[in-house]
């Protein structure tokens, strides 16, 4: 398992697009990744660390490329996710080497809805 201490990158000027998102909470955080979800969770419970305020990296190849995300490492059920227009970054070099060719900054799917929410903002 590894762990990087990240900061959340997003448009100071706007409003939030993430529907309340733990990123739009946050102004840094833990991003884990070489794991399962709940060897983290688990690490969370040994350190002392609010696993509620933390990300977990998810690795995806599309067309040959690395589209891997962050999504926070608890996530609530019975809704869809998508990006919800924040980002993690941290200067620390071996973000650049988290398992693959991961992008950085890393985008953050944290915007969550339910088909209700999804179908009244729609209108």
């Amino acid at each position: 398992m590894k762990v990087l201490f990240v900061s959340i990158l997003r448009n100071a000027d706007m409003y939030d697009c993430t529907n309340n998102g733990l990123s739009s909470r946050l102004q840094s955080s833990h991003l884990f990744f070489d794991c399962a979800r709940e060897e983290a969770i688990k690490y969370c419970d040994e350190h002392n660390m609010d696993r509620e305020r933390q990300f977990y990296l998810v690795p995806r190849r599309l067309w040959g490329e690395d589209h891997a995300y962050a999504e926070p490492l608890v996530k609530p059920e019975g809704k869809h996710q998508c990006f919800g227009g924040n980002f993690l970054y941290t200067s620390d070099s071996r973000m650049y080497r988290t398992g693959g060719v991961y992008q950085v900054p890393v985008p953050v799917h944290d915007r969550f809805e339910s088909y209700e929410d999804h179908a009244a903002l729609s209108v």
